[in-house]
């Protein structure tokens, strides 16, 4: 008998134990994403509220601000849709524009061709790559201004080691940043130095994400090394490519710094690109409505060109 008591006196002392029921893990399930979520809005609480404030609401007022006329220091007078009526009718606007588009296309193109050969050369086991990656990328941490200056002392046609060279090969030592066909030729010069190194980063991480199976699969087929490359590794780096494209031609639009520096002369410059010649209107002719006007005419442009290539992508694009 006392051992009988013993053992349900200890089956009264136990606590009972409840085993959740799926309802219950659900509801508890949801209260921690509700929580988890919470604390993520307000984490990116500032980052959202800084983005408001400093883009969008800018953003909505300057294009407010196109449809007036504000020359500074005067206060902003509403023309409704003048500014886009001078705009049609401005030919020094169209010259900026086929300024950078004669800069853009050619240099998009080089840009995405040596890039592309040189990634190919550096992901190759060849002695001393790594060292040769930082020397291609080094260019690229280079501040825009630093760069123009020594590029503009290396095209000087007088003292500049790029005209002594040319001199020495008895060729011809053109006026590098005078006129608009030289200049072209030197900006290009210049940006491609300047980038190429992003690209060959970019392509470089494209090409270690291609498996070692699809050579290893082209090389029992008989394929030569061209034929992999044509048949392997073109077609699985487009996505990198497409990619690269897009991040250029929004770029190469927008060249103001380099052409700056390099191809202003006092105070004229002798290769007025787009986003140059709307600074020259906003704060040198103060006239910053028809500047801002003039910058969603380019806003408009580079949206047309990236839009046009996310319609193309699907054509030529293979995403493994």
């Amino acid at each position: 008998m006392p051992a009988a008591l013993s053992i349900h006196g200890l089956e009264a002392e136990m606590t009972t134990v409840t085993i959740p029921t799926d309802r219950t893990r659900s509801r508890r399930g949801r209260s921690y994403t509700a929580t988890t979520a919470r604390w993520g809005y307000l984490m990116i609480a500032p980052l959202v509220i800084g983005f408001a404030i400093f883009f969008l609401i800018a953003l909505g007022w300057s294009f407010v601000l196109s449809f007036t006329e504000w020359t500074l220091p005067k206060s902003p007078e509403w023309i409704g849709i003048q500014n886009y009526r001078d705009i049609l009718h401005d030919g020094a606007f169209r010259t900026a524009l086929r300024n950078t588009f004669a800069i853009a296309v050619p240099l998009i193109i080089l840009r995405l061709v040596l890039a592309l050969l040189l990634a190919v050369a550096l992901n190759s086991k060849i002695r001393f790559r790594n060292f040769y990656r930082l020397v291609f990328f080094l260019p690229v941490l280079t501040m825009p201004v630093a760069t123009g200056r020594i590029w503009k002392w290396l095209f000087d046609p007088g003292f500049g080691p790029i005209n002594a060279f040319l001199r020495q090969l008895g060729l011809p030592q053109p006026d590098w940043l005078l006129y608009p066909g030289t200049a072209t030729i030197a900006v290009i010069i210049v940006l491609l130095w300047s980038s190429v190194g992003y690209d060959l980063i970019i392509y470089l991480s494209g090409l270690q994400a291609i498996p070692r199976d699809y050579y290893d699969a082209a090389a029992v087929d008989g394929a030569s090394g061209w034929q992999s490359f044509r048949d392997v590794t073109i077609p699985l780096l487009t996505p990198t490519i497409f990619f690269l494209s897009v991040i250029g031609i929004i770029g190469s639009l927008q060249v103001f710094d380099l052409v700056y520096v390099m191809t202003r002369v006092d105070t004229t410059n002798r290769l007025p690109t787009a986003v140059y010649y709307i600074y020259d209107k906003g704060f040198a002719d103060r006239q910053m409505g028809y500047a801002t006007a003039l910058a969603w005419v380019l806003l408009v442009i580079i949206l047309i060109f990236t839009l046009i290539q996310f319609i193309l992508q699907r054509r030529w694009v293979h995403y493994a």
